[in-house]
């Protein structure tokens, strides 16, 4: 297991363009995607998808056969992630009036709201509620038997042992 010695936040961020300028000069070396990823201290697959993201497939002519392969562009990219981020809405709030994004309700509240049928939003246009799991409203269940009435609730005819079946036998082990 190689350790990883980069100082490099990498947990839920995006890469910057100095660092997809730093995969392009790395793959210029010959650097396989898990190399370069143990040196830029992010995942093999990050690297790797980001690759795929900014690659262009380029034409080379020799002796009158094309032959066609990808190369990794660190602009193309950058173009590629600014067009996600432009065409990507967080949870379609431009669809909803303009009163009910001036309260700025919590992130639960909209989802209630949109369960209650309140906007015209449905669940299943945002994926991160339909993954959400409903928790259950189950109570917390008392390990007790009930066994029967208590000793102390028995008639008086028992008490008295006047009558057969009510005795109570003494053991001497």
């Amino acid at each position: 297991m190689s350790a990883n010695y980069s100082t490099k936040k990498s947990r839920c961020s995006h890469f910057s363009a100095p660092e997809r300028g730093e995969i392009s000069a790395y793959l210029k070396m010959g650097e396989k995607p898990t190399e370069i990823a143990r040196l830029l201290g992010r995942h093999r697959s990050t690297i790797s998808r980001e690759i795929k993201r900014g690659s262009v497939a380029q034409v080379q002519d020799k002796n009158g056969k094309r032959t066609y392969y990808q190369v990794y562009f660190a602009d193309s990219g950058q173009r590629v992630y600014e067009e996600n981020c432009k065409n990507s809405v967080y949870l379609k709030l431009d669809q909803c009036s303009p009163r009910f994004t001036e309260i700025i309700p919590s992130t639960k509240t909209n989802y209630r709201y949109i369960g209650a049928g309140l906007i015209a939003i449905k669940p299943i246009d945002l994926p991160k509620m339909v993954s959400i799991r409903k928790r259950s409203n189950s109570k917390f269940k008392v390990n007790k038997k009930t066994l029967g009435k208590s000793i102390e609730e028995r008639p008086e005819v028992i008490n008295n042992r006047s009558e057969f079946g009510h005795w109570e036998l003494f053991h001497s082990w």
